[in-house]
Formats: structure tokens, C-alpha cells, sequence
């Protein structure tokens, strides 16, 4: 049974819970305590979805607000899947093709692309038909997603600052479009690497130890060869593929957000003067401790939403106690 079957069954043991919670991801986790399911950000997203789905529940205002403040940006999520670049070698070790590049038969191109905006259930794709994958012709799909890119507040891609986005940027440039809006990246794969010691830091390795499920299997080599070949059943296999890693990355991403530093400022996207936590927007937030500076002393906010610490900007010395602060030189 899927989660939003689960949901369903026991929507009044929710409701319940939430009267006494009142915030989502508390209910979700009580929930899944009480019901012996592990709990992850999905179970909240689908507890969230479904109460605000429920129209005797419109009067519920701390529920509509919650869920609309879950993501008051638009922060969108996505992954690409290219074409090798192919070549005549002479041999199959230490081939430097760089130094003739008559020897390069064809360029990189982009096969597939996916993408969803967090927290929304539909998946976004480009898929080349069979005519343009033998023609290696990326147009179409490259336009498609320049729309899509030109619309996002923050954007968030595995490995995307090095690869994901100079991959596209490159394919605008190709075709002679101008960059998009700007927007702010989130690469998951930075974070990962600079905040743990995962012995991989591949998305499926990351995905498979969080349990968070993995990455779905490609067979190999042969199905780049059978989208470059303008192969339909390969081409919906490489799409299916890539829809696979969007919705897993945005698992991921929902459970590292909180270890996230720095995180893309949420506030700046909530136009009401509101205190509220800068990774989700969350206005559930508790003072736990100080956090100081060299010179300073600030208040340190959980956020009980998300989980992340937020510090406040006006400092928590007086004026005299700072004056009577020394530095080190």
C-alpha cells in the first residue's frame, strides 16, 4: 500500500494528531511512530496534500498556511541525461583525443531532461523523438527546458553547479538564447561532500543509505547506444530513468535541507514582514541556545518545521556590553 492510500484509511487518527501537534512534520512523525511506518519528508508532503485536499477542511486556516508557506520560493529540481561524446581511438588505454580532434566523430548532446517543483507532484520532461536523437538534434527539448529554468527562484541538481547547469547553459548558448532569470543553485552533491563522510557520494549510494530507495537500473552502455540510434523503447526507458532520479534527488535533498549552510534565504520570498526560518520559510520557530561571533551574540532558532538553526540578525549584547568587548590581534 502507497503512501497516500495509508493516508487515506487513517485521515481521522491524522487530523487528530494534528489538533494536538499542530505542525506537519511533528503529526507525520507521530503518525509513523504510532503506525510502525519509517518516517520520511514524503509522509509529510502527503499528509499536508491530503488534509488540504479535503473541502469541509477550508476553514482550517493553520493548516492552508502551513502548507502554503512549505515552499515559498519556486525552487525547481532537475537532472539531464547526454549523449557520450564519440571518437576513433587507436587504442584502449590513455587515448589523448584532445591533441587531433579529427579524430572526434560527434559532439555531447542532451537525450532526456526531467524536472518538478518541489513539493508538486508532476514530473516535467524533454524527450528526443527517434528522428532528432539520429540527428542529434537537442532544440526543441533545450528550448522547452529554458522555459521551464527561466521561472525557478532556486534551482536544485546532484552534482549541477559542475555539470547539470554548464550543460544546459552550454546548449542556450548553442542555440542563441540569452540566460535565463537568475537563480540561486542548491548542488547537493557540494553539501553532501562538505557536510559528512558517506563512502559514496553518488545519488543512488546517498538515496540507498538513507533508505531513502535508489536509483532505477539502466542495463548499461546499450541503452545510450539504443537513444543515439534513435531507439523508441530506449528512449522511453532513458526518460523513465530520469523522471527515477528527480523524485529521488528531491528525497534526498528534503533530508539533508537542514544540514544545508548556506541555504538560498526563503524569507526573501515571503512578502509579509515575518519572522520565519531561511531554509523552508517555516514560521515555527524556538530559541535553543547562542550562536557568537567574533564580536558579537546572537539567538539560535530551530526551526521546528524543517529542523535547521537559524540565527536572529539583531544581537542579543547591549550596546555597553559590546562596547566593553575585546579582539584579539
Amino acid at each position: 500500500m502507497i503512501i497516500k492510500d495509508i493516508i487515506k484509511k487513517h485521515i481521522r487518527e491524522i487530523i487528530d494528531i494534528y489538533a494536538k501537534k499542530q505542525n506537519f512534520t511533528h503529526t507525520a512523525e507521530a503518525f509513523c511512530a504510532k503506525f510502525n511506518y519509517k518516517y520520511s519528508d514524503s509522509w509529510r508532503r502527503g499528509i499536508s496534500r491530503y488534509i488540504n485536499s479535503i473541502p469541509e477542511l477550508d476553514a482550517d486556516v493553520a493548516l492552508r498556511e502551513e502548507a502554503e508557506i512549505a515552499s515559498p520560493a519556486r525552487v525547481l529540481i532537475f537532472d539531464i541525461e547526454t549523449a557520450p561524446l564519440m571518437s576513433n581511438i587507436w587504442g584502449l588505454w590513455n587515448q589523448n583525443v584532445g591533441h587531433n580532434l579529427s579524430m572526434l566523430e560527434s559532439d555531447w548532446f542532451i537525450i532526456t531532461w526531467s524536472a518538478k517543483w518541489l513539493f508538486e507532484e508532476k514530473v516535467y520532461t524533454g524527450k528526443l523523438t527517434p528522428k532528432e536523437a539520429k540527428k542529434q538534434d537537442d532544440s526543441r527539448i533545450v528550448r522547452n527546458f529554458w522555459n521551464l529554468l527561466d521561472e525557478a527562484d532556486i534551482v536544485i541538481a546532484h552534482n549541477g553547479d559542475k555539470f547539470d547547469i554548464k550543460r544546459v547553459n552550454t546548449r542556450f548558448l548553442k542555440l542563441g538564447l540569452h540566460p535565463p532569470t537568475p537563480y540561486q543553485t542548491i548542488d547537493t552533491l557540494k553539501h553532501v561532500r562538505r557536510k559528512f563522510n558517506i563512502s559514496s557520494n553518488k545519488l543512488d549510494y546517498v538515496a540507498k543509505f538513507l533508505e531513502l530507495g535508489g536509483k532505477m537500473q539502466t542495463g548499461g552502455f546499450e541503452l545510450w547506444r539504443g537513444c543515439m540510434e534513435g531507439d523508441q523503447e530506449s528512449l522511453n526507458k532513458m526518460e523513465e530513468y530520469n523522471i527515477k532520479d528527480v523524485t529521488l534527488l528531491e528525497e534526498v535533498y528534503l533530508r539533508i535541507r537542514s544540514w544545508i549552510t548556506p541555504h538560498p534565504n526563503m524569507g526573501l520570498h515571503i512578502g509579509e514582514n515575518v519572522t520565519c526560518c531561511a531554509t523552508c520559510g517555516g514560521t515555527d520557530l524556538s530559541v535553543v541556545g547562542t550562536y557568537k561571533t567574533y564580536m558579537s551574540e546572537y539567538d539560535a532558532l530551530r526551526c521546528n518545521s524543517c529542523g535547521s538553526i537559524n540565527r536572529s540578525r539583531a544581537s542579543s549584547l547591549t550596546t555597553e556590553a559590546r562596547r566593553l568587548l575585546t579582539k584579539s590581534i
